[in-house]
């Protein structure tokens, strides 16, 4: 198998693959919206038009090659046909893949800028970064369908500081389910995060999804910037699962809480934290709700296990 694949070849680089399956090459560069795309010699200019080609149910391929540019959207992308896949072509790092996405400088009101409503999509290594100065564009990317997958991508929202305010944030959930979430990074850690900017939010019934090995990122510019909000009462159901993710606040000011969670969440619902650990927040929960359970071990005490502490500190 050469460096990019066929379509035929799409099961190699851990998609699913179907009798009439496409690859649709993107190159920001040497691309040209006239081209079918089919070939990384001819490959398309723009994502909107790769995804236009691709067919709903089909596990078409979006293959975005990395290079010197970006893809830059001039409008927010809904992507709404399911089994439709987008996959970067470029060194596997965990931050600032050189497969990227960004936001054209003068759109407004991009929130968000992707969108994901279908479902059994896989989105693997590349860089989605919104950084203008906008405050209508605050969500950068939003995931409503279920059962998608996500390994290695940079979700890097309110990269302006007109945009890492209240209702700001790199990723939502918003009713999405049972999606899963491998080896990836949320957050900036460029732009002081202002009050009540979030990492990540969960909103409108988010059910059964899982991180693995993320890294949450933020540099906290004030107190009550968070890594993870529930959004109202009914923002998380069943449970969230998080399993060995770090969660790391480069500013030089605390976090209260490295997560909101408000009253009135049901008794039934339980965020799951597993082997993870949090610097630089003063509480994993301040409020103490009930509903975050950690196995961390305890270094002061109660809801302060697990915190990270200098070496030099008693």
């Amino acid at each position: 198998m050469g460096l990019f694949p066929r379509a035929t070849e799409t099961f190699e680089l851990g998609l699913p693959v179907g009798p009439d399956s496409n690859v649709y090459y993107v190159d920001p560069v040497n691309g040209d919206d006239d081209y079918k795309g089919t070939s990384p010699k001819k490959p398309m200019l723009t994502i909107t038009a790769a995804y236009a080609a691709c067919t709903d149910g089909q596990n078409d391929v979006v293959a975005l090659l990395g290079n010197a540019s970006s893809i830059t959207l001039s409008a927010a992308l809904v992507w709404a046909k399911s089994y439709t896949h987008l996959v970067g072509m470029c060194a596997p790092t965990n931050v600032g893949q050189r497969s990227r996405i960004f936001q054209l400088s003068t759109l407004t009101a991009a929130s968000p800028l992707l969108s994901i409503t279908g479902s059994g999509c896989i989105f693997k290594n590349f860089y989605i970064f919104q950084g203008v100065d906008d405050n209508t564009s605050l969500v950068n990317v939003q995931v409503s369908g279920g059962r998608n997958y996500f390994e290695n991508v940079h979700f890097a929202g309110g990269g302006h500081a007109t945009q890492a305010i209240d209702g700001g944030c790199s990723l939502k959930l918003a009713g999405a389910e049972e999606c899963k979430f491998v080896g990836c990074t949320i957050g900036v850690d460029t732009i002081a995060a202002a009050t009540g900017m979030a990492g990540m939010i969960l909103d409108t019934g988010a059910i059964r999804n899982t991180f693995e090995r993320c890294n949450f990122t933020m540099l906290a510019g004030h107190a009550a910037a968070k890594f993870i909000e529930v959004a109202d009462a009914t923002g998380v159901l069943r449970y969230l699962i998080l399993r060995d993710c770090l969660f790391i606040n480069i500013g030089a000011t605390a976090m209260t809480s490295a997560f909101t969670i408000p009253t009135g969440v049901g008794s039934t619902v339980r965020i799951l934290a597993k082997g993870c650990s949090v610097l630089n927040a003063a509480d994993w929960e301040s409020d103490n709700r009930g509903i975050l359970y950690l196995d961390s071990g305890t270094i002061t005490a109660g809801g302060n296990a697990g915190l990270m502490a200098v070496s030099a500190s008693t």
